[in-house]
């Protein structure tokens, strides 16, 4: 008897960065799925680096350094390389588990991790551990949110954002997602990020494309994420509830599938 994977024969649009979708289009692949990767968002060096190495050469003056994403972690070290300092890093926090692990792959440990891997969460345990005149650096995208800043600055803590990646959108992607939309190919988008979501929808405007509700079943990777593609005018069918990986967003995807097909099932 052949066993039927969770994925078998969905087409699953995959919109993060080329660099981290193959992992996720492996994952959806060995479930049964066929990915599309239709990379939405690319990164880049920001354009201006000056003041940013300024920050990078002064790190031993701040008491704790912040990472928001992998990106930033990646981006932050790139820039250090070309950046004299004194070598000594402050302590250093992170939002998720992807970041901490990014981290770890450029010899450093993260000294806080939060329970849940958004922004508020995090600020909501981190604050506990600065005190009023604290130094706190942030390495953030151009398009992160300041949640962090707003929050630790109002503690009296003194925080400095530096912006060293910029989100940027790649144009190859339209004409491909375009036509993957208008064909109607696509069964399930997956949606990693705002950005992602934004972009989605740049391209559905521009092209004059409708969407139907309920198809195809938009998959968000945690609520920030959700909470911009209901604002953009989808239905999000699916997004974890605590785990903000993509592990726990296909995980979370095989449940709503499972539900959805013993309820067609008994029509």
């Amino acid at each position: 008897m052949r066993v039927v994977k969770p994925l078998q024969g969905y087409n699953i649009l995959v919109t993060r960065g080329e660099e981290q979708s193959e992992s996720l289009s492996q994952t959806i692949a060995a479930l049964g799925g066929n990915p599309y990767a239709v990379p939405l968002i690319d990164f880049a060096l920001p354009k201006d680096q000056q003041s940013v190495k300024k920050h990078i050469g002064q790190l031993n003056q701040y008491d704790w350094l912040i990472f928001t994403s992998q990106n930033g972690v990646k981006y932050f070290f790139e820039l250090e390389g070309k950046t004299e300092h004194p070598g000594k890093m402050p302590k250093i926090a992170v939002i998720g588990s992807k970041t901490k692990q990014a981290l770890a792959e450029f010899g450093y440990r993260a000294d806080f991790l939060p329970d849940e891997f958004v922004a508020e969460a995090f600020t909501q345990q981190f604050v506990r551990l600065v005190k009023q005149n604290d130094r706190v650096l942030v390495a953030k995208g151009n398009l992160a949110r300041s949640v962090i800043w707003e929050e630790i600055s109002r503690l009296g803590a003194e925080c400095q954002e530096i912006i060293v990646y910029e989100t940027i959108f790649p144009e190859a992607s339209e004409q491909r997602l375009a036509g993957l939309l208008r064909n109607r190919t696509i069964d399930i988008v997956t949606f990693t990020s705002s950005s992602t979501a934004n972009h989605f929808m740049n391209v559905v405007n521009k092209h004059g494309l409708q969407m139907e509700a309920g198809e195809p079943i938009i998959v968000c990777i945690g609520p920030i994420a959700k909470k911009t593609a209901e604002k953009l005018g989808l239905v999000v069918h699916v997004c974890p509830d605590t785990d903000y990986t993509a592990k726990a967003m296909i995980d979370s995807l095989i449940q709503y599938l499972e539900v959805k097909n013993q309820e067609e099932e008994r029509v």
